[in-house]
């Protein structure tokens, strides 16, 4: 770890030679700030100390800060107290010192001051936690709903919230909340226990009176049929992976057929297709009475009735697993099915045109209420994706999974007016670069710094600023105020997909990474893309280096960050125990191509789709392929 600390002072005074101030900066801000990154709080300390400008309120409001991650909360408390305009980050710092004095009456009254000024997750996490420690059971599900509102990645509080409904004796709705958290945490002995409570409270007659419901709304559920798409290509999307058996029905009878074998299936009949011993069998799905048996894979296909075609619906189908947007939801889809094994387990595919399966994407990928030049631009990129890359799964026996992978797929059962417009009215087109359709990224939020090198440099690919009129800051200071700022942008909100937090304690933690969090060291960054993102880190612990390669994978291991583009701060108390771990982030995805949201904005200020699209694919033109 010596070795370690040597090698970033030396990268810090190396690089200190040529920073750059922002207009209106002080250069021992950027100083501090380059030694903070690196947690060396007391150094940054010292440079401030050593200005002679305490009485400026930024390096008031920064040196108190500083005070705080370095355990010396009664300083931080006091500066913060003394300054007279408090933002809403001085309001939550002086919380979180209020906090750990033990002022707690302090530090709720401060929590809820940045609150008024800013709606922001620490303040809400940690409302939530005081509450749950006095036992006040009501306030802490307050506070924790209204973190899980406002931003549902923090799957932490999705545990706190279950827990705190168990005490208060509504066990049905800890129970969702904690099915969720141990789909999540699946290592957390505490989870599971508390999941175990709600179950039991809740007895077996209630999961079969909750199982008879469901079942009746299934039997209730009616799919329109429609006018089957004839010309546009075919596209094969695997839906489902791992299966023993699935479900299914339609509302038309149907044919299933393996080889030259065939069973002509009914209507409104739920049947299940098992696999065992290298066959498939298909089952009434209630009685378990056996109607027919199939090779390896069989195809199910619907049957026109007239001019038109029913689609299927299948039950239980997973997305996003252990992603906070992680469901098991029945859906219906158009065109036909084929299922097969692969190592004794079912893949279930659709097959269906590239048209069909667009309007399944469009509803799934962006927010149907968009704009609707906003929902043509994406239908354009999503079908170039299409186009571009059929037989990415190839090896495993279709074009595309449906998941965030390729491209998120919801079918028939996700479809509205306005994206099957969306798709109808750009029928065909495509974007095109030195007349090749190129690979397509589009994400949720920028963060308000476009990428082009996430995925290797990528020239038809907007970079920079997601605004006419921004630039990047190029201090330490500057680029940390970065992540706390609301610079001009398309996309930015007042969501948490533009700027994000997220804050642990010990206890969270554990719960989180299953790891002390004492034993954590920060992290060491090796490289960065565009927009400070890290692309390359090491995570430092006491007792390991874990290196992480890549932006996703970085995410995914601090408990699946929104992005890649986060500043981290260590908290330390005692003996230079660290017992707080706070990130501040900036967008939603990896913040190359067409940002949704960003679009969104450009479609609700009057830009035309063919617009949105230059923006962000600069280089590019449209072309219609059929």
């Amino acid at each position: 770890m010596k070795r370690l600390i040597i090698i970033l002072c030396l990268f810090f005074f190396s690089a200190a030679a040529f920073l750059k101030s922002d207009s209106g900066e002080k250069d021992f801000l950027s100083q501090a700030a380059a030694l903070k990154e690196l947690f060396q709080y007391q150094q940054a300390i010292e440079v401030l100390e050593r200005s002679g400008r305490q009485d400026d309120p930024l390096v008031v409001s920064y040196l108190a800060r500083l005070f705080y991650l370095s355990g010396e909360s009664d300083k931080a408390f006091k500066l913060i107290y003394s300054i007279a305009e408090k933002d809403w980050r001085d309001y939550l710092y002086l919380g979180l010192s209020a906090e750990d004095l033990g002022y707690i009456e302090k530090a709720v009254n401060a929590y809820q001051s940045s609150l008024n000024l800013r709606k922001n997750s620490p303040a809400l996490m940690r409302l939530g936690k005081i509450y749950r420690q006095k036992k006040d059971w009501t306030q802490a599900v307050a506070f924790f709903r209204e973190l899980t509102n406002y931003d549902s990645s923090i799957r932490i509080a999705h545990y706190y919230l279950g827990q705190s409904f168990n005490e208060l004796g509504r066990a049905e709705e800890a129970y969702r909340y904690l099915s969720r958290t141990v789909n999540f945490y699946p290592h957390s002995k505490e989870a599971r226990k508390q999941l175990e409570k709600a179950r039991d409270a809740l007895g077996k007659d209630f999961f079969v009176e909750q199982r008879r419901l469901r079942e009746k709304r299934r039997r209730e559920v009616a799919l329109s049929s429609y006018k089957e798409e004839k010309e546009a290509p075919l596209v094969r999307i695997g839906i489902a992976f791992g299966l023993d058996r699935f479900s299914f029905r339609s509302s038309s009878n149907f044919q299933i057929r393996s080889g030259d074998s065939s069973y002509q299936a009914d209507s409104n009949t739920f049947y299940t297709l098992k696999a065992k011993g290298g066959e498939l069998f298909l089952l009434d799905r209630e009685s378990g009475q056996k109607y027919s048996s199939f090779s390896s894979e069989a195809e199910i296909i619907p049957l026109k009735s007239g001019k038109r075609v029913h689609p299927f619906y299948v039950l239980d189908v997973v997305y996003g697993r252990k992603d906070f947007w992680h469901t098991v939801i029945d859906r219906g889809y158009r065109g036909s099915l084929k299922a097969f094994l692969k190592d004794g387990q079912i893949v279930l595919v659709n097959i269906l045109s590239v048209e069909e399966y667009l309007y399944g994407v469009l509803a799934a990928e962006i927010p149907p209420r968009s704009g609707k030049e906003a929902l043509r631009a994406q239908a354009i990129l999503a079908r170039s994706l299409v186009l571009r890359g059929r037989g990415r799964h190839q090896g495993e026996g279709f074009d595309f999974c449906a998941d965030i992978h390729c491209q998120v797929y919801h079918g028939m059962s996700a479809e509205t007016k306005t994206t099957i417009n969306a798709v109808d009215a750009t029928r065909g087109e495509v974007v095109t670069y030195e007349g090749e359709i190129p690979e397509i990224f589009y994400h949720s939020n920028c963060g308000g710094c476009l990428s082009a090198d996430v995925f290797g440099q990528k020239n038809y690919l907007a970079s920079g600023p997601d605004s006419k009129d921004e630039s990047l800051p190029y201090s330490a200071y500057g680029k940390e105020m970065w992540f706390v700022d609301y610079p001009n942008s398309f996309c930015a909100s007042g969501r948490p997909n533009f700027r994000w937090q997220r804050i642990y304690d010990s206890e969270d933690f554990q719960l989180v990474f299953g790891l002390g969090l004492e034993d954590f060291e920060g992290i060491d960054a090796r490289q960065r893309e565009g927009c400070f993102r890290y692309s390359r880190i090491n995570a430092l612990w006491k007792q390991k280096t874990v290196s992480l390669e890549s932006g996703l994978r970085i995410r995914n291991y601090f408990d699946r960050l929104r992005s890649s583009a986060f500043r981290v701060e260590l908290k330390k108390k005692g003996l230079n125990q660290p017992n707080m771990l706070i990130f501040w982030g900036a967008g939603f995805g990896h913040g190359s191509g067409l940002c949704q949201e960003g679009a969104m904005g450009m479609a609700d200020s009057g830009y035309t789709y063919k617009e949105i699209l230059s923006h962000y694919y600069p280089k590019a033109v449209l072309e219609k392929r059929y």
